[in-house]
């Protein structure tokens, strides 16, 4: 009897309550997030067409750390992540989303060839590696909530959640796809092939929702 207490408190006390999770997650969603708009600040576009395409690279940033955000905020609020795994997989993808801003923002000044410094192929790929791994653990979080056996989720919504989960393997494969030095020596109409994989990831979100649509009607 002792020695089943003393494991149960053990384990009590290895937990990490829930709470102090969320708001660790909060706080790094919220400076990713940030980081753009504060580095807005320090550029002085000198023309319309320069500050155009500074708010629209922010915008791409700022979009799809929101949808991400989104979407590990519907699953933490039924998946158990205090121990184990979870714990593990929730901070490997919160210093993911920490380096995003990071990587990002490596890849205008890397366009400006200078010696010893990173080239934007490489900066890309970098990017690309990070991203997909965030869609990688969000897809891994997703499954968790679709195995029967656990009954995270009412039966009625397991098909919707698998949708959502191969939906995410899609777009996590896009972006590590991308990182083939074929797609980005390839343009079309001067953009990157590379690029253009990354924008196609939101058509796999449209096309998913469509589905998702369809079935409920």
């Amino acid at each position: 009897m002792a020695d089943e207490s003393g494991s149960q408190r053990r384990s009590s006390n290895e937990t990490i309550p829930r709470p102090r999770i969320q708001t660790l997650s909060d706080l790094i969603f919220g400076l990713a997030l940030s980081i753009g708009a504060i580095t807005l600040l320090s550029e002085r576009p000198s023309s319309i067409t320069a500050l155009a395409i500074s708010l629209v690279g922010f915008g791409w940033a700022f979009l799809i750390l929101a949808i991400v955000w989104v979407r590990y905020t519907r699953i933490m609020s039924v998946l158990p992540v205090e121990t184990g795994r979870m714990v593990g997989a929730n901070m490997l993808l919160l210093f993911l989303v920490s380096i995003e801003p990071y990587l990002y923002n490596l890849i205008p000044a890397s366009y400006v060839s200078l010696p010893g410094q990173l080239n934007s192929e490489i900066t890309t790929a970098l990017y690309a590696i990070d991203m997909g791994s965030i869609f990688l653990i969000i897809a891994y979080f997703t499954h968790e909530l679709t195995v029967e056996e656990k009954r995270l989720i009412p039966r009625e919504l397991l098909r919707s959640y698998r949708l959502q989960r191969n939906s995410t393997i899609l777009t996590a494969a896009l972006f590590l796809l991308s990182i083939s030095p074929v797609f980005w020596s390839s343009t079309f109409l001067g953009v990157p092939l590379r690029m253009i994989l990354w924008m196609s990831t939101f058509l796999v979100a449209f096309v998913r929702r469509e589905v998702e649509r369809h079935r409920t009607s």
